[in-house]
């Protein structure tokens, strides 16, 4: 059965929203395969290597290269562990905005707009934290302001089309019915 109100953009971003999930999986599973950490995000072998390296000359300490993580072999996998985590923390809430919107009456063009916005941001996030030597970079930075307006946008539109709205029609028609 046909229904009015049947999410049918939101559904194919949520499959490739899922897809690109299952990507960020498998950067963890290869990197952890890589590099023989069968839990986590590879810091207990950083800093099992530190100490291996300190027992060895305990001058390191004083090396801020030798000490940083972003020097050990193991800093790639706490990336893409970070990497997914953040998609997987964000992207549901975002997933069920837009749905919520869509079945609400939001226009199928504004739906596709926000979700292919929405996962570029996620691409800019995963390249700003694989690629920067620091994590630092633009892409980070518009990745995540780019999310954090396409979100407080689709909460606040929601907020307006099942609060505000019909408060303001209410109002507008009792303004109407007292002339």
């Amino acid at each position: 059965m046909f229904y009015e109100h049947h999410m049918l953009a939101t559904a194919g971003y949520a499959g490739l929203a899922a897809l690109y999930g299952i990507s960020l999986t498998l950067d963890v599973v290869r990197l952890r395969n890589k590099l023989q950490v069968s839990l986590g995000d590879g810091t207990r072998e950083q800093v099992l290597e530190l100490l291996t390296k300190y027992r060895q000359d305990p001058a390191i300490l004083d090396d801020a290269k030798q000490v940083s993580p972003f020097g050990s072999k193991y800093y790639r996998l706490t990336r893409a562990v970070r990497i997914h985590g953040n998609y997987m923390e964000v992207a549901p809430i975002t997933l069920l905005l837009v749905g919520l919107a869509e079945y609400n009456g939001m226009d199928t063009l504004a739906v596709h707009g926000i979700m292919l916005t929405f996962l570029v941001t996620r691409v800019l996030h995963r390249r700003a934290l694989r690629d920067d030597a620091t994590a630092a970079g633009r892409n980070r930075l518009y990745g995540t302001s780019a999310y954090l307006l396409l979100t407080i946008g689709i909460a606040s539109w929601n907020v307006w089309k099942v609060i505000a709205e019909p408060a303001v029609r209410a109002a507008w028609s009792a303004i109407q019915s007292s002339f």
